[in-house]
């Protein structure tokens, strides 16, 4: 077998080291992976120690036994004589050790991540300001120090038949919905694909149940978020080498709840509730109402206003729908080309977007002040949510009803709203409807689910929906 290896070592595995160390009258061979693995680790606990033993000293207990009496500090599985196993020992950054039939693995694993740092996508300015990075046993680390429970539960698959990629399922096991925990398991199980390099390769196959633009898993790069979810009875999915986990069941009510409301006074998160979801209608809604109200119901306008609007629009050469869509689609190349620029670009990004381009479209003729008001109006409401799937819909209906109210003024509108609150209504996430708890409505008074085992006895009041409202 190691012969195998050597030729591995000479034609393509050029960071494969293999040691040949005399046993006593045999050899021992040490593996490992040198851009995988630690070499200190691998120094002070396996090759000190093999050379510093010699056979008068091995008392002829048998490696195995030696190591477990005299390197105490460093854990080994014992493994089976198979070319596969040990290959995926060593792309996990273990140390192998060949001796006689014996075949041992060691952990010494290389530190190849960034550290704990601030999370990126998901600013803070009050709790806690740490945030997952790509080391598996430092995300589950960063999660079991806010949850200390016994009935944490983690399961662990490995996916991807050529990335062979571990994921961690985990979660409550008290108070997690069975059936939903089953299947979520059997739907992941199900996955068949030759890689998975990230949580979001597993969002894309797992989140087929709806054919709609929301998102029905949330992702984050947070520990404190997965660690409340987790408490709601949620299911939370990790996998290696990936800086985000997902939220399995997620509903619509979750997009407009951020972490730092905990941290604020009761009144004054139910007002920037209210905000954000004004914000949510703002930004949907407000550019095709404006494109009906100067399009086809101008009897909705004041005379002084419709006069006002028409003399801005007297030197615009383009429909009122063709100047809103120029309008948007710059934005939304400065949208995406921002998300990309490094970020010592983005003041001068900012000032050549909104103030060169915007105040020349203007004095050219191209674009009117009024439309430049509203799709700046309508893009400061969007940025209340920086989720990016939450993103992709919202701009998705936008541009849905804006040609809705292009043909069909209010009366489009109205039916963009149906069709937008219908499919709200239709949708599942993992088998549980989207829009609780809002619809359906749950009869049952708070005893009877006390009653029912539904909820705990001292559930404190206003914590009722967010710990068990999806059951």
């Amino acid at each position: 077998m190691i012969n195998k290896f050597k030729d591995a070592k000479k034609n393509h595995m050029p960071d494969l080291q293999i040691k040949e160390i005399t046993y006593g009258i045999n050899k021992v061979y040490i593996l490992n992976i040198q851009t995988l693995s630690s070499s200190q680790l691998t120094n002070k606990y396996v090759l000190d120690y093999l050379s510093n033993r010699s056979l008068l000293k091995n008392e002829f207990l048998g490696i195995k036994k030696d190591i477990e009496n005299y390197i105490p500090s460093i854990s080994f599985i014992e493994l089976e004589k198979n070319e596969d196993k040990i290959y995926e020992y060593l792309f996990n950054g273990f140390t192998i050790l060949i001796y006689k039939d014996e075949i041992l693995a060691f952990e010494t694993r290389a530190t190849l991540d960034r550290g704990v740092n601030t999370p990126t996508s998901e600013p803070v300015i009050k709790g806690p300001k740490d945030s997952f990075n790509e080391n598996y046993n430092t995300n589950l680390g960063l999660v079991r120090k806010r949850v200390k429970d016994k009935n944490l539960y983690i399961k662990e698959l490995t996916l991807g038949s050529k990335t062979n990629t571990k994921i961690c399922i985990f979660y409550m096991n008290d108070i997690v919905d069975k059936e939903l925990l089953e299947y979520t398991i059997n739907k992941i199980k199900e996955i068949k694909t030759d890689k998975i390099l990230d949580t979001y390769y597993i969002k894309e196959l797992i989140k087929n149940e709806n054919k709609t633009l929301f998102p029905t898993i949330k992702s984050t790069e947070k520990p404190d978020t997965i660690a409340k979810a987790l408490t709601e009875g949620k299911i939370c999915i990790l996998t290696e080498n990936s800086d985000n986990a997902l939220i399995i069941p997620t509903f619509f009510i979750d997009y407009f709840y951020i972490e730092e409301d905990n941290y604020h006074k009761n009144f004054y998160t139910k007002f920037i509730k209210i905000i954000r979801l004004f914000a949510f209608f703002i930004t949907i809604f407000a550019p095709s109402i404006y494109l009906s109200l100067i399009t086809y119901d101008q009897q909705m306008l004041p005379t002084s206003l419709l006069i006002n609007f028409t003399t801005q629009r007297y030197t615009v050469p383009f429909p009122a729908f063709i100047e809103a869509l120029i309008l948007m689609f710059t934005f939304e190349i400065l949208y995406e080309a921002d998300a990309l620029k490094p970020s010592s670009r983005g003041t001068s990004l900012s000032i050549l977007g909104a103030l060169v381009l915007g105040d020349a479209a203007v004095s050219a003729g191209i674009i009117s002040p009024i439309m430049v008001i509203v799709v700046a109006i309508t893009e400061i409401s969007s940025m209340f949510f920086s989720y990016h799937d939450f993103q992709s819909f919202i701009r998705a209906y936008r541009y849905l009803l804006m040609i809705l109210s292009s043909v069909l003024g209010m009366i489009g509108i109205l039916f963009g709203f149906i069709l937008l609150l219908t499919n709200l209504c239709d949708i599942k996430s993992f088998g549980k409807p989207f829009l609780i708890p809002y619809s359906p409505i749950i009869n049952k008074t708070k005893k009877e689910k006390i009653k029912n085992g539904l909820l705990p006895q001292n559930t404190n009041k206003g914590e009722t929906w967010k710990k068990y409202y999806y059951y």
